[in-house]
């Protein structure tokens, strides 16, 4: 796994490291309540988007890195859009949790699909996963959908399982295997193998997103979108 910062570019997007200057942008999503609705953490005020920002930062610099939390931008437009990443919960099974959020006026083009296959194809073929997988609540259709459309297969209902704003929530587990997610390569049942970069040579190679919010498990803080 390369230690310098990461770039990943698709056909459309640009994932690359957080950064402090993110907050004003990820502001947006921190404040929307129908992105929240089904993540473990209400909204944010200002310090709380700060502190996430600044703590998975920090996640990304220790070694062996656990946490990759990278932004979600437009390939030619460098702004914070959302979030996608995955952390590595148990390092000798070799099994990851991913996550997803996109700004709401980028719902429904296709972009956190295209997130998500990038992080996928991180996550088995840059950090050596065994397994990934991801947790929404089964009222959230866009997110189980979208791990479908990802080629994540759904294993598990869990019912009421977590106690989260005052009500019992259930939980969707969908999941993929490294040799799964391979024969969906070999076979062109989904468009992924993003061109992974280093630090930026220029603002102009970057990319594009997609809709919705994802599993209950978050970045630094475990709970969150």
């Amino acid at each position: 796994m390369p230690t310098e910062p990461l770039r990943l570019q698709t056909a459309r997007l640009v994932l690359r490291e957080l950064r402090l200057d993110d907050w004003r942008e990820a502001r947006a999503l921190d404040t929307d309540p129908e992105i929240v609705r089904y993540q473990s953490n209400d909204v944010l005020d200002e310090a709380g988007t700060k502190k996430y920002l600044e703590g998975s930062i920090k996640a990304a610099l220790e070694l062996p890195r656990t946490i990759f939390d990278l932004a979600i931008t437009l390939r030619g437009d460098d702004r914070y859009l959302g979030r996608a990443g995955f952390k590595i919960d148990r390092p000798d099974h070799r099994e990851a949790a991913v996550w997803f959020q996109l700004r709401r006026d980028h719902w429904g083009q296709g972009y956190a699909a295209e997130a998500l296959r990038a992080v996928l194809e991180l996550a088995f073929e840059g950090a050596g996963m065994h397994r990934v997988y991801g947790d929404c609540d089964p009222r959230n259709l866009h997110s189980a959908r979208l791990m479908e459309k990802a080629g994540m297969i759904r294993e598990a209902h869990l019912r009421e399982n977590w106690w989260l704003k005052g009500e019992w929530c259930s939980s969707f587990i969908y999941a993929v295997l490294e040799d799964e997610w391979r024969a969906l390569k070999s076979t062109s049942e989904i468009n992924t193998a993003p061109r992974m970069k280093h630090p930026p040579t220029s603002s102009a190679d970057v990319g594009t997103p997609s809709p919705i919010t994802s599993a209950k498990s978050n970045a630094n803080t475990g709970s969150s979108e």
